[in-house]
């Protein structure tokens, strides 16, 4: 059954947000005053080619194609009462490989015009565009920088959000917390990866005066990302007696995550930075410094933007503790000790984005970007890699239509 429901899906949904963008404004409205639910959605069809054949980058490869990226959502409101409201979102992936189904699914509570609280399966509010990642409506890219975005980090919870809005004329702040738990499955380049995170919190901070706007956050989280493999190793060197070594493969500690933003929007233009310092104490969790800068201006109805972006990623240096020359066996197991942390994928990558978008209406878009990747050494670099020669440099080209309603 729910092999059928994910085949159907998709083309499900597609199918009912093309009927609701063709449906008059006017009845739309009549049905949401009537009945106190508010239906909306919006999808996004973007096409992709990468010009190599020795890696694949986002599932892109060296054959045009738009199932990658491509996806629809139908969201449900429903304001119960004048404080009390539940949101549910359902998104359905053209690429089989990314999970579809109930995105979000929350309740909220506004208490007044500076308390809010949220409840439910929210996403996790690591960044500025967090929020609307699936919605490429909402911002000038195609995609966002990979480096931070669709990275290493989980990106919905389960639990509670508390926000408090203060401010005045000139100067308009809140403060977020939440709290909760992550428990699913996400990729990661060509990597499936399933953590299990408890006790996630964290605090964001935001001002806003006039144009301008600062963010700075904090994130912190208990994370256990056992691979059985590792797990078997680690077995392995405890009843040897290297406990050392088997501690630093350790698959549970804590990871902590610092981000801060800047953006200034006006009428001609804007620009825009983020950046982000990941440290992990498992060892198949990596360190990760990352950023980005874009500016770009806006001429109605067109937008032209360039996108500047890094990530440098390290992991722990081993400790390996086994002696070399005592006997074969143990120089075979001081290797494989050894080559454990060489296996290990860093996503170093340095790129270079810019685009243009055209907006047809205020529900419309189309989008062209090309990005510039050139991986640092040869590390991962987000790239899917098919041919152990590939230079970890490409470029991918892409176009999108957009819409919301």
């Amino acid at each position: 059954m729910m092999m059928w429901f994910k085949k159907h899906l998709s083309p499900v949904v597609c199918l009912l947000s093309t009927f609701f963008m063709l449906v008059p404004a006017a009845s739309q409205a009549d049905v949401e005053l009537a009945s106190g639910f508010k239906v909306s959605g919006f999808g996004r069809v973007i096409g992709g080619y990468l010009d190599t054949g020795d890696a694949a980058y986002l599932d892109y490869t060296d054959e045009f194609k738009f199932d990658s990226q491509s996806l629809a959502a139908l969201q449900l409101d429903w304001q119960a009462t004048d404080k009390l409201s539940v949101t549910s979102q359902l998104l359905a992936h053209s690429n089989s490989d990314r999970e579809s189904g109930v995105e979000w699914l929350y309740l909220t509570y506004q208490l007044n015009d500076n308390w809010q609280f949220r409840a439910g399966k929210q996403r996790t509010p690591f960044f500025h565009y967090s929020d609307v990642l699936n919605v490429g409506f909402a911002y000038h890219w195609i995609n966002p920088p990979q480096q931070l975005y669709n990275g290493v980090l989980f990106p919905t919870y389960e639990g509670v959000n508390v926000n408090y809005r203060f401010g005045n004329e000139d100067i308009q702040a809140s403060i977020e917390a939440y709290w909760g738990s992550y428990n699913d499955e996400y990729e990661i380049a060509d990597v499936q990866v399933k953590p299990d995170v408890t006790n996630l919190h964290g605090f964001i901070g935001r001002i806003n005066r006039q144009n301008l706007q600062f963010t700075l956050a904090f994130h912190r989280g208990d994370i256990d990302v056992t691979l059985q493999e590792l797990d078997d190793f680690r077995s392995i060197l405890q009843s040897a007696g290297y406990s050392v070594s088997a501690d630093s493969l350790s698959p549970k500690g804590k990871v902590e995550v610092l981000t801060a933003g800047l953006s200034y929007h006006s009428f001609d233009y804007f620009a825009e930075a983020e950046v982000m310092k990941l440290i992990g104490e498992p060892s198949a969790f990596p360190a990760m410094l990352s950023a980005y800068l874009t500016t770009g201006i806006y001429s109605p109805p067109m937008t032209y933007h360039v996108t500047l972006a890094t990530s440098s990623v390290s992991y722990p240096e081993p400790t390996n503790e086994i002696p070399l020359g005592l006997s074969p066996e143990l120089d075979v197991l001081s290797t494989a000790y050894e080559s454990i942390f060489d296996q290990f994928n860093r996503d170093s990558l340095n790129s270079i984005a810019i685009g243009m978008r055209y907006d047809f209406n205020a529900h419309f878009a189309i989008k062209g970007d090309v990005s510039f990747l050139r991986g640092q050494g040869q590390q991962r670099a987000f790239f899917e890699v098919k041919n152990a020669d590939f230079d970890n440099s490409a470029t991918l080209y892409q176009v999108a239509l957009e819409w919301v309603f």
